[in-house]
């Protein structure tokens, strides 16, 4: 692979991409910047490929190269304070718009996104892997999230739990609530 068969590379997109995308989605502060943490991630891949020494490492090595990516590009997002922008302008789609945008801000104000983001942020993180990536393994959600391995189960059913009962509360605003 490191001589550059594209076919290995293929493989390994297919293979891995899902579970970048999902640590990426936990972790960036929209979808763009999701993109851009996976595409950073197989850059990073590119260029360290000749430092990797050990293939089963691979799957740990992206999915903390993925986190890190993530974390650090939401920092410096937080950082960012546009000037003379209208703030009106920046929430609008573009023409060109991903499906997947469309249904996330479609759903956004449904009583279960709503739900959703009164969770801890934990909960949102792991759910949102689970989601995104279902083949995920534990192991790299644990590696992905920082999560002991045997707690992710109960974790995940605690959440979910935790959600339900979001949805049936009445903590939800009264415009979601209705």
């Amino acid at each position: 692979m490191a001589s550059g068969d594209q076919q290995a590379w293929r493989e390994l997109a297919d293979l891995y991409t899902p579970v970048i995308w999902g640590v990426a989605r936990a972790f960036a502060g929209s979808t763009a910047d999701a993109e851009d943490v996976c595409q950073a991630t197989w850059l990073s891949l590119a260029e360290n490929l000749d430092q990797l020494r050990d293939a089963e490492a691979l799957p740990g090595w992206l999915v903390t190269t993925a986190r890190r990516k993530a974390i650090r590009l939401r920092r410096a997002r937080a950082r960012e304070s546009p000037v003379g922008l209208d703030t009106d302008e920046l929430g609008r789609a573009e023409h060109s718009e991903a499906a997947e945008s469309v249904v996330l801000r479609r759903a956004s104000g449904t009583r279960l996104a709503q739900a959703f983001t009164l969770l801890p942020q934990r909960c949102q993180q792991l759910l949102r892997v689970l989601a995104v990536a279902p083949e995920t393994s534990y192991a790299q959600i644990s590696e992905a999230l920082g999560i002991p391995r045997g707690t992710i189960g109960p974790k995940k059913s605690r959440c979910l739990s935790e959600l339900r009962k979001r949805l049936v509360s009445t903590d939800l605003p009264e415009e979601v609530a209705g």
